[in-house]
C-alpha cells in the first residue's frame, strides 16, 4: 500500500537517515521466552538517523494477524497483513504496577526502510483489567524523533555489524514514523494491541539486529527479513 506521501517519506530517509558509531552494542539481553506465534502481529515503522535528534512521529506500516488479530494503536495504522513472521521473543514489564507482555516479530526490510512490528496486551490474570500504556515506549525526549511522550519513538536497532545506531525515522515536522497517541491506549488481556516503528534500512548483507525496547531491555539478533 504505496501512496504519494510514503514515497516522499521514503526519499526523504534515504537523504537523511544517518547512523552513529557505537562504542559497544549496550542493553541487557534475556533469550527469547517465545518461540511459539503470537496471538497478535504488528505494524511497521521506520528509522531515522541516530546523529539526527530531530522531530517525531507518523503512522506505521503492515502487519498480519494470526489466532487474534491486534488492534492498531494508531487509528491511521493501516490493516495487518500477512508477512509478519513468527514471534521471536517475548518479554514483560509494568505500567502503573500493573503486567504488560510484549511480543517482537522479525524486522522487515521494504527497500531503503525497516520496520520494527511488535505487540502489547495485559497480563492481568483478571480479564477484564486494562493497563495503560502511557510513555512505556517513548524516548523520553521531546526534542528528538517525536515531540509527544506518547509514542514508540524510544524503539532502536543497533547493527553491531558495522557498529551503527538506527532511530525511529521523522517526517521532519516533529513527528516520528512510528505508533503515536499511545496515552489512548488501553491494553486487555487476550487483545494485543499492534505497535510498530519505522528505521533507515541496515546494509543488504545485515541479516540479524539487536533492537532496543524502553521498559523491555534489549532483545539480541532479531532477524531482518
Amino acid at each position: 500500500m504505496r501512496t504519494a506521501a510514503v514515497a516522499s517519506l521514503v526519499a526523504m530517509l534515504a537523504l537523511s537517515a544517518a547512523s552513529c558509531s557505537l562504542p559497544g552494542s549496550g542493553g541487557a539481553d534475556e533469550p527469547p521466552a517465545d518461540q511459539a506465534p503470537a496471538s497478535a502481529p504488528a505494524s511497521a515503522p521506520g528509522s531515522a538517523p541516530a546523529s539526527d535528534p530531530g522531530s517525531s512521529a507518523a503512522s506505521p506500516s503492515p502487519s498480519a494477524p494470526t489466532a487474534e488479530a491486534p488492534t492498531p494503536a494508531d487509528p491511521n495504522q493501516p490493516p495487518a497483513g500477512d508477512q509478519l513472521g513468527r514471534v521471536v521473543a517475548t518479554r514483560t514489564s509494568a505500567s502503573d504496577g500493573e503486567k504488560v507482555v510484549l511480543r517482537l516479530y522479525p524486522v522487515q526490510r521494504d527497500q531503503s526502510t525497516s520496520h520494527v512490528n511488535l505487540t502489547l496486551s495485559s497480563g492481568s490474570a483478571n480479564s477484564t483489567d486494562s493497563v495503560s500504556v502511557n510513555q512505556m515506549l517513548s524516548d523520553g525526549n521531546g526534542s528528538s524523533s517525536d515531540r509527544s511522550p506518547w509514542t514508540s519513538d524510544g524503539l532502536q536497532l543497533v547493527d553491531g555489524k558495522n557498529s551503527k545506531l538506527y532511530l525511529v525515522a521523522s517526517d521532519g515536522q516533529g513527528q516520528c514514523v512510528c505508533s503515536r497517541e499511545l496515552i489512548a491506549v488501553r491494553l486487555k488481556k487476550g487483545a494485543p494491541v499492534l505497535i510498530s516503528a519505522t528505521f533507515a534500512a541496515p546494509p543488504a548483507d545485515v541479516t540479524s539486529v539487536d533492537v532496543r525496547i524502553p521498559s523491555f531491555g534489549v532483545v539480541k539478533n532479531v532477524p531482518v527479513q
